[in-house]
């Protein structure tokens, strides 16, 4: 019966929008303005662009956000299901979306080259990274780019005259994240290690940092921030995202200061657990004073949430109500961790297989942490890969925490713990 409601749901949403599309007039047009959005190239969710609106006397950079809850109303069937999810699960082998695909490809992505509805927050910096001024509407825009994150970061590196807006809007946000930094932030630039599996084979892909990847990074921290900012004013009720204080990292904890893995290492486990609250409080390692998750809401309840409530509140309907949203968060904090640690274990899984088909492989490590000396387990960095992993050691020698040597796979116990054994100090 539910999916049969869901279906006669998704029905009228495609119906609605074939009768709207290109002819909304009750929000701003943004469609003259030359839009990108950049994600990996097999992304279907995409929930972000950027712009640029450039005038003789200054730049105004716009973000803009898929609207979906413009379709469909809170407690709805879709919305039901989708609070079920709290998230979109991405497994190695299947996604499990949280709303519905159909919706996803045709309603509400910022596909290229279509109009579509988006919640768009326009942002003048000043020359030090704070805010000079902000505006925030219900718009229509049209996305005339859709880059992958080596096209965009081609377009930063190069900055050709008839296409430099993403240069621009590169350096507009490294000097808001310079800002962020002197009111306390942390910042931990590194790549890492991803399995992707094709056709039941696993192969493992590095991240990098780049410039385009931060740019969407610090855009999405800043809408975040400006976001939550305007829902304190304006006493609307959502989900705020939380950090707790960040203890310093003592050098005494670290033998060798110079080792810049073990350094972030140390200084993740010192970060205190971020989560879901009512009440705007800092998220320290942000340099924040409030913030919030509004970013990704095709793909995050506690993003959709937010989503409903600022298209309620443009439209000057009745919010949702504190005591709704506060339920909300407790199931959102809990079933989101299980959410995490579904994809963790689907990693460490397709990892232990990967460990399988390249057995014959020594590899060079770090010694990050021993979890459990006396079992021989611990926590090792695999330096060509960017990754870390726990895993079971067996070695004659007293290897201390910082060290690198080198290490070859013996046997993956039953896919819960890899078994690797000391072959060399590292030259």
């Amino acid at each position: 019966m539910c999916n049969k409601i869901i279906d006669n749901e998704i029905k009228n949403i495609i119906t609605k929008f074939k009768q709207t599309n290109n002819v909304i007039t009750s929000v701003k047009d943004l469609t003259h303005l030359k839009t990108y959005s950049i994600d990996d190239s097999q992304t279907s969710e995409i929930d972000d662009a950027i712009s640029l609106e450039k005038s003789s006397c200054q730049h105004k950079l716009w973000i803009h956000i898929a609207s979906p809850t413009s379709y469909f109303e809170y407690q709805s069937a879709i919305d039901k299901k989708a609070r079920k999810l709290i998230s979109t699960v991405y497994l190695s082998t299947n996604t499990y979306y949280m709303l519905p695909e159909i919706l996803i490809n045709d309603v509400f992505s910022l596909s290229e080259k279509e109009k579509r509805e988006s919640l768009s927050l326009g942002v003048v910096l000043n020359e030090d990274g704070s805010i000079a001024s902000t505006e925030m509407v219900q718009s229509i825009i049209k996305v005339d780019f859709r880059l992958n994150y080596t096209e965009a970061d081609e377009l930063i590196d190069y900055a050709p005259k008839e296409e430099e807006d993403l240069s621009i809007i590169s350096d507009i946000l490294q000097t808001r994240k310079y800002w962020r930094k002197n009111s306390g932030a942390t910042e931990i630039l590194e790549s890492y290690g991803k399995i992707i599996v094709e056709d039941n084979i696993p192969r493992l892909t590095i991240i990098d940092p780049t410039l385009s990847r931060q740019l969407i990074s610090e855009a999405m921290i800043l809408y975040g921030n400006l976001i939550s900012n305007f829902t304190k004013i304006n006493k609307i009720p959502v989900p705020y995202r939380v950090q707790q204080s960040i203890d310093k990292v003592s050098n005494d904890n670290i033998q060798n200061s110079d080792n810049k893995v073990l350094y972030n290492f140390v200084l993740k486990k010192t970060m205190g657990k971020s989560y879901y609250s009512i009440n705007p409080m800092p998220h320290t390692s942000l340099g924040l004073t409030s913030y919030l998750h509004a970013t990704s809401p095709i793909r995050r309840y506690a993003d959709l949430l937010v989503n409903y409530q600022l298209n309620r509140y443009l439209n000057n309907d009745e919010l949702i109500s504190k005591e709704d949203i506060e339920k909300m968060i407790l199931e959102i904090n809990n079933h989101g961790r299980q959410n995490i640690m579904r994809y963790r274990e689907d990693q460490k899984y397709w990892l232990s297989i990967w460990f399988e088909k390249n057995s014959f492989k020594v590899y060079s490590v770090i010694l990050l942490n021993w979890v459990n000396r006396y079992k021989n387990i611990c926590i090792l960095y695999f330096l060509d890969y960017h990754f870390s992993t726990m895993c079971n050691l067996k070695s004659k020698k007293n290897l201390n925490i910082g060290e690198s040597f080198n290490v070859q796979y013996i046997v993956n116990n039953n896919n819960d713990i890899i078994f690797f054994e000391f072959i060399s100090l590292s030259k």
